[in-house]
């Protein structure tokens, strides 16, 4: 650790970890802290192998300097630092000499500016592959439809990204309260995770799953992903489902008891509540029977994604593991 090179062993470099972490580390888990204290063994080797205490040669040492500089003035040298768009207070800690703060806030600022560098770029990639879904270029049909209709139907293919990308598009057009049902428990808790994971956590809380026995749901949730029993039950206690304005019924095409009896209810539901909204979304679903049923709500057809598929011949005289000879 840093804190060893600067003189401290033992015990007495434990304790100057501990003070340091509740200082500049409050409320971080013990595995955040651990991930900390790994990327500075890390940056020592990396700065050791450099040859020298700092980046660049001919740097500023790390030190209450640049805290005191003025902002808006540069430095008289420049300091690899000045590439971090953050800034930590000078503080001083008991039982830790300032060589040794200066150097904690050194590595932490590196660490901090490494995080969010991992984070942008984590960003750009999902950005990236949520614009290649086929979705993506039905987002504004699919919203027209929904202003202009209380019923919409998306008939999308497997892959298209309807169940990841049509809840953070109607979130982002306004609508407060959506609810998409599924099925099974196990796809509400991979939807809800995979949907937050894409946001990298810029909703947070706005984005939950409520299952049987099971919730993340709180007060600032805008998105929650349900098993339709549940919505059943919710519609039993609260026959309007004043707490939605929008409902999305995803795998409409797995006639069952619960969802069949869902959409009874919805339909029957949508003349009480002309605000509230509905998405029937499936890949193999019936277009003609649903749209009929909904008194023929519009239409939004989704294409799958295509992958090229590489054909290869084999020479003749091989065999297969049963001894046969391989045939395209």
């Amino acid at each position: 650790m840093a804190l060893e090179e600067e003189g401290l062993q033992g015990r007495d470099s434990s304790a100057a970890q501990a003070r340091l972490e509740g200082l500049f580390l409050p409320g971080q888990s013990a595995d955040e802290r651990g991930e900390f204290w790994s990327f500075s063994d890390r940056l020592q080797r990396f700065r050791s192998l450099r040859k020298g205490p700092q980046w660049l040669k001919g740097a500023e040492p790390p030190g209450p300097e640049r805290s005191s500089r003025s902002p808006a003035r540069p430095p008289r040298q420049y300091d690899p630092r000045s590439r971090i768009n953050l800034q930590l207070p000078s503080r001083a800690v008991p039982g830790v000499s300032s060589a040794q703060v200066q150097e904690f806030c050194w590595t932490l600022l590196q660490f901090l500016d490494f995080r969010q560098k991992q984070s942008f770029a984590r960003l750009a990639r999902l950005q990236r592959e949520r614009a290649a879904l086929p979705m993506a270029r039905y987002r504004e049909p699919l919203l027209r439809a929904l202003a202009s209709s209380q019923v919409v139907v998306v008939a999308g293919d497997t892959g298209c990204g309807k169940s990841t990308q049509v809840p953070q598009y109607l979130l982002a057009a306004g609508y407060t309260h959506v609810a998409c049902t599924q099925p099974r428990r196990i796809a509400c808790i991979a939807l809800a995770k995979r949907v937050a994971y894409e946001s990298l956590q810029q909703y947070g809380d706005q984005v939950a799953y409520q299952i049987r026995f099971e919730s993340t749901r709180s007060a600032a949730t805008r998105i929650v992903f349900l098993t339709e029993g549940l919505l059943l039950r919710q519609a039993q206690h609260e026959p309007s489902l004043p707490g939605y304005s929008v409902l999305i019924a995803d795998e409409v095409h797995e006639r069952h008891l619960h969802g069949d009896f869902l959409l009874g209810v919805l339909r029957g539901l949508l003349p009480a509540r002309p605000d509230l909204k509905l998405v029937l979304m499936s890949a193999t679903i019936n277009i003609r029977l649903f749209t009929d049923y909904f008194g023929g709500a519009p239409v939004v057809q989704v294409p799958g994604r295509l992958f090229p598929i590489t054909v290869r011949w084999s020479r003749d005289g091989e065999a297969g593991g049963d001894g046969r000879p391989l045939v395209p």
